[in-house]
């Protein structure tokens, strides 16, 4: 991503007028507007976001929320009320593109069509007609008029045209959801091509897990206004409180437990108070963190060391790293679910764990000025190469801590609170094998356990 602004969007507003009948339009046009026969429906209002160049941006709010209305005011579909929204390039938007095709065209004309009314010449879609129907996988369909096509596949006959024509902005509206997973594999594996190439993406979609795993800025929307914008984990987790209808507006200040004794029960249940002490943390070391500082945590302490206790920030495969964070609570908090990332440079997930997965004792309550402390260990198993270390820390309120066999993995997810995020940490390298009669460790990005056997049946 770089700073230059390929869209800005300032204060964009777009009102519809809501008629109890027609007969109320015909009134109202009847009297030049001197009478209102209507109702003013705010659909967007005062929408202000900038797009870089490079940028993977999300949008994500419930139904209704003014996400597509946004959307057709960018790709100037409709006319905002007020405000302005400016492009410095052009913009492809897959879901203006799959309305516009014709019924009675087939795959290939539609093809041909489209790239006509983008403003690309007949030769540049026609060299690469042949790649945009194998991306497509529509087989013999390919050259059948799109009255036969079912939703998905005329959505896939669009994709493949975005997949090879350039442009500075691709707006996709919910398109990632149809087709089977290999066909999402290639558009997913497309879209990081098109990253790579400084084309910035706007994805509005309601998987928080494609959101997360590939957005580095989201918008939040609801009621057609944006009430959040930033950090992945943050939106969504504030998204999941509007859906279970908690708060139209979440702000951090939900971190904060307040001190009341009847919100800590005594539990029978001992093993809930952690009365661990880590022997080994490390005296010597600290590194500096790139962080965002929050009003309620503040991450105080980061080493990461070798098996022997020494600092390090390059591994051997196979070699074991051990990661050691102190998180001082400037606020009152419950139960601590903190943990660890692992991505490569290109953002995707290597793995991740937190103190709730590793199933080990967690105090119940965190008092302001408290200082916590995480050992973490990972077996680094994986490809050599540059890896990003995200920190994360949550809260889960005690009462639902007690029950926490009894909660689905979306509902935990909805009742974690956001404390502190450091996205990214650190950075570490992870280099190949010193024995050079093993060329390669394993293929692919991890070294899963298993095993292997031969056996030489003799001719006889």
């Amino acid at each position: 991503m770089t700073e230059e602004i390929v869209l800005d969007v300032n204060s964009v507003s777009k009102r519809f007028k809501i008629y109890q009948s027609p007969v109320d339009r015909v009134k109202e046009w009847g009297f030049f507007g001197k009478h209102s026969y209507h109702k003013d429906f705010w659909a967007i209002k005062d929408i202000t976001f900038q797009v870089h160049r490079g940028e993977f941006m999300g949008i994500i709010g419930p139904n209704g929320a003014g996400k597509s209305t946004l959307l057709k005011v960018i790709t100037g579909v409709l006319d905002s009320t007020s405000g302005s929204s400016r492009a410095s390039g052009k913009i492809l938007s897959l879901l203006e593109l799959s309305g516009g095709l014709d019924q009675d065209l087939t795959g290939r004309e539609n093809i041909i069509r489209s790239a006509q009314l983008l403003g690309f010449p007949d030769l540049y879609v026609k060299q690469r007609m042949e790649h945009i129907a194998e991306f497509a996988e529509l087989g013999d369909f390919f050259d059948r008029p799109l009255r036969v096509y079912s939703s998905g596949m005329k959505i896939r006959l669009a994709f493949s045209l975005f997949a090879f024509v350039d442009c500075d902005v691709l707006i996709l509206d919910e398109v990632l959801a149809v087709g089977d997973i290999f066909f999402k594999q290639k558009c997913y594996a497309r879209l990081e091509e098109l990253i790579k190439e400084d084309t910035a993406i706007i994805l509005v979609s309601h998987s928080t897990g494609v959101i997360r795993r590939y957005c580095d800025n989201v918008l939040l929307m609801n009621n057609g206004q944006i009430i959040f914008q930033g950090d992945t984990d943050q939106a969504i987790q504030k998204y999941f409180h509007i859906k279970g209808g908690i708060s139209n507006a979440l702000n951090p200040e939900d971190a904060v437990i307040e001190d009341d004794e009847d919100l800590f029960p005594e539990f029978e249940n001992t093993e809930n108070i952690s009365d661990e002490v880590i022997s080994d943390w490390p005296s010597n070391t600290t590194l500096t963190p790139k962080m965002d500082q929050t009003r309620f945590a503040k991450l105080t302490y980061l080493s990461v060391c070798n098996e022997r206790g020494e600092p390090r920030l390059s591994f051997r495969q196979g070699e074991r790293a051990f990661f050691y964070c102190e998180y001082t609570l400037k606020e009152t908090i419950g139960v601590p679910i903190a943990g660890i990332e692992i991505t490569t440079v290109h953002n995707v997930l290597v793995h991740s764990k937190n103190t709730l997965q590793h199933n080990i004792r967690l105090p119940t309550k965190i008092q302001a000025n408290d200082k916590l402390r995480l050992k973490q260990s990972v077996r680094l198993d994986i490809a050599p190469g540059q890896y990003i270390i995200n920190l994360s820390l949550f809260t889960l309120h005690p009462n639902d801590f007690s029950q926490l066999g009894a909660l689905s993995k979306q509902e935990l997810r909805e009742k974690l609170i956001y404390v502190a995020r450091l996205k990214p940490a650190i950075s570490i390298e992870v280099l190949p094998l010193l024995d050079k009669r093993v060329k390669d460790l394993h293929g692919g990005m991890c070294n899963l356990l298993g095993e292997a056997h031969v056996q030489l049946l003799a001719k006889g």
